[in-house]
Order: C-alpha cells, then sequence, then structure tokens
C-alpha cells in the first residue's frame, strides 16, 4: 500500500470512529428522553361539592398533565344529568355520580349500553358523614317536618332519595320536596322559604358557620344510609369502547390524586377552599369522605341500599350490585403497581 492509500484509510477510519460515537450519543439521548404520553381530551362533568377533590387535585398537582389528560369542564347538577349527556354524546365522564343515579340508570337499561361505571369515588360512614339535614329555628325534631316544604338539590339525586328515605323511617309523611340550586339551600333555610333541607359538604358547614340553621341529622353517613357507596367514576360507554387507553389515563391519574389526598390532607382541604372558594375555616372544619386508595366498588354496599331503594320507589326490584360496573380497566392500573 503506497502512501496516499495509507493516509486515505486513516482518515477512513477516524471518520468511521466518530460516526460510530456519534450514534451511541445520538442512542443514549434517545433513550434518556422519555416517550412522551399520549394526549386525550375528556369532556368531564363536575359538581361544585367536596367529591370533586381527586380531580381537583388532579389539575393542582400535575397528574393530569403527567397522564396526557386535558379536560374540557361542565357544571351539573345532579348525577342523573350527567348519566343524560352522556347518552346524548355530549360528555365523555362524570367522576362524581352518586350510586343512587347509577342503580336508576340500571333499571332503565342504559348499562352499559349508554354508560359504564369503571370505579367507585367515594364513601360516606359515621366517620365520613357527607350529607346533613338543616333545619330552621321552628323544626325540634323530625316529626315537625309535617305538613313542611324541604329542599333538595334535586328530586332524583341521592340527597333527595335520602331525604325521602329518611322521613320514612321517622314517620313523617306529608312533606313537600322543593328544587333549590346546592349553594343556595342555607339562604332558604336562613330567609325561611323551606323549613328544612338536604345539604352536603362543604354547604353544610358553611351554613351551620353563618347561622342559617342547625343540623337535625346525617342522612348519608347517618340513617337511612349510614356506609355506603357515595359516588362512582362513571364513563360514557362509546368513549370507554372506544379510547380505553385513556380511561385507563384517567384512573392513573385518579389514583395519584387520591394518594396525595391521603398524604397531604391539610393542603387538600385549602386547593378545595381554591376551587369552590370556601373560606379557610370551612375548608379546614367540613368533614371529608372517604376516597379508597385503590378505588374499587363495594358490591355489598350496594347490594345493601337497595331495599330501601324498592321500598320508596326509586327502583322496582334489586340489581345485583356486580352488574353494575366494570372493574376490567381498574384492574389492569392496579396491576401495573404490583
Amino acid at each position: 500500500m503506497n502512501r496516499s492509500s495509507s493516509r486515505f484509510v486513516a482518515w477512513f477510519g477516524r471518520v468511521l470512529q466518530a460516526s460510530v460515537a456519534m450514534i451511541f450519543v445520538l442512542l443514549a439521548a434517545c433513550a434518556a428522553s422519555p416517550t412522551p404520553a399520549p394526549q386525550f381530551t375528556l369532556r368531564i362533568g363536575i359538581f361544585p361539592v367536596q367529591d370533586c377533590l381527586p380531580y381537583f387535585v388532579m389539575r393542582e398537582q400535575g397528574f393530569d398533565k403527567q397522564n396526557g389528560l386535558q379536560f374540557v369542564e361542565t357544571t351539573y347538577t345532579d348525577g342523573d344529568a350527567m348519566i343524560k349527556a352522556m347518552g346524548a354524546d355530549s360528555l365523555d365522564v362524570g367522576p362524581t355520580i352518586g350510586s343512587v343515579p347509577v342503580l336508576s340508570a340500571a333499571a332503565r337499561g342504559l348499562i352499559p349500553g349508554k354508560i359504564v361505571p369503571v370505579a367507585a369515588n367515594d364513601f360516606a360512614d359515621p366517620d365520613h358523614p357527607s350529607v346533613g339535614v338543616l333545619v330552621g329555628r321552628s323544626i325540634n325534631n323530625w316529626k315537625d317536618l309535617d305538613g313542611q316544604s324541604i329542599g333538595v338539590a334535586s328530586l332524583t339525586s341521592l340527597h333527595g332519595t335520602a331525604m325521602k328515605g329518611r322521613l320514612k323511617q321517622e314517620g313523617v309523611r306529608d312533606y313537600t320536596l322543593v328544587e333549590i340550586p346546592i349553594p343556595n339551600l342555607g339562604l332558604a333555610i336562613a330567609g325561611g322559604n323551606v323549613a328544612a333541607a338536604s345539604m352536603q359538604e362543604p354547604y353544610l358547614t358553611q351554613s351551620l358557620l353563618r347561622g342559617d340553621g342547625r343540623l337535625l341529622g346525617w342522612i348519608i353517613g347517618g340513617p337511612p344510609f349510614e356506609r355506603m357507596e357515595f359516588t362512582m367514576i362513571v364513563f360514557s360507554a362509546a368513549f370507554y369502547r372506544n379510547n380505553p387507553t385513556a380511561v385507563k389515563a384517567f384512573l392513573r391519574a385518579h389514583l395519584q390524586a387520591v394518594q396525595w389526598i391521603n398524604q397531604h390532607p391539610k393542603e387538600a382541604r385549602s386547593i378545595l377552599s381554591k376551587r369552590l372558594a370556601l373560606s379557610e375555616e370551612v375548608s379546614q372544619k367540613i368533614t371529608l369522605p372517604n376516597w379508597p386508595l385503590d378505588a374499587r366498588n363495594d358490591p355489598t354496599l350496594l347490594d345493601n341500599m337497595q331495599p330501601l331503594l324498592v321500598e320508596i320507589g326509586t327502583i322496582k326490584a334489586p340489581i345485583p350490585a356486580r352488574q353494575l360496573y366494570d372493574e376490567t380497566l381498574l384492574d389492569q392500573v392496579l396491576a401495573e403497581k404490583r
């Protein structure tokens, strides 16, 4: 080999070595850069109540972005309205739909054709009561509600059903239920427009601190629904079938938010204060529901509440609880942590 050829071989070797080194650098850079999460836009329905706290935390702590989620929010008055919106394909997910509206939807044949409950959101019990009855000065006991007007957020809501159940248990037969927007129920008591109202947190504590009335008793977290699965995470059936990856992304973000709430209870209450425009005093004194860390439904509780619903005419016959929900995607998300 002559000198010119030797120089060419040496030059080519250096070029080849540099190229190989560059390839390794590029490969390392690619490996170091995480693959961006797929992006999903969900039309979500919310209530201005404490049950939405996991969703509020999800947004405030960035768990939505970590899982590639974007939301278009719409505020609804009750779970039945959300279910109707899902049936009309104008809503993808309701993260806080009450178990009574879910049972009513099942009785109308809407599960699983129109909606699919995929997980539990929260539970109520005597340590975590959620809905109480606020009364005016003239009411001293349940019997005093005979012949009175009583405020409820919605006649078909879980609150309305719990009120009817408790009045039946207390032997009160003659009364009128009046639909009043959730934030205005306490003011209706203070103004004498109704004698009592079923009120959910945080508005119950807000009204008590404001002096709108006094607490007669709890009706969710107390009789008739002393222990119950309060609200569920529900997707429209079309979205559930067509976007299972997005449903799982939402469930991951929800589980992250619930874990964060359990680890940072005071900060979580401050987020609730911010999102619902509450005073810090109200947010720190309200009773919060129990959010299970695994978001599992409780079929026993769902079965146990149904005899009363049949008795007061909300549903015609009990529906086996395991027909109410599909935890397939939740199982897959929970399996990722093992």
